[in-house]
């Protein structure tokens, strides 16, 4: 069957099938909040990705997921200051001085 074929049948069984239940195998996924999710790369030290990582794992949970519920636990502290204050500190510790300076 040529991959044509194997797409064809594939979407005409999804089409078919439409209202079935999901199999136990099948890991659904819910965004929350409204709108379009944005996304956010962020550069980190090997070491400190490492840390995030044993974190995440010791909790049980992917290293982006812990990523995101540390910065959204950030925000939702009222003083929306201290979070630009964190992320400026970041920054300094680990951007090069010639860079800053530019």
């Amino acid at each position: 069957m040529s991959i044509e074929e194997t797409l064809a049948a594939e979407a005409a069984h999804a089409e078919a099938n439409r209202d079935a239940t999901p199999g136990s195998g099948v890991r659904a996924q819910r965004r929350s909040g409204a709108g379009n999710p944005a996304v956010l790369s962020v550069r980190l030290k090997k070491e400190q990705y490492d840390q995030l990582s044993e974190r995440a794992e010791r909790a049980g949970v992917p290293t982006s997921a812990l990523a995101r519920e540390i910065i959204l636990a950030s925000l939702g502290d009222a003083d929306g200051d201290r979070v630009a204050a964190k992320l400026e500190e970041v920054l300094r510790r680990t951007l090069s001085p010639d860079l800053l300076a530019s």
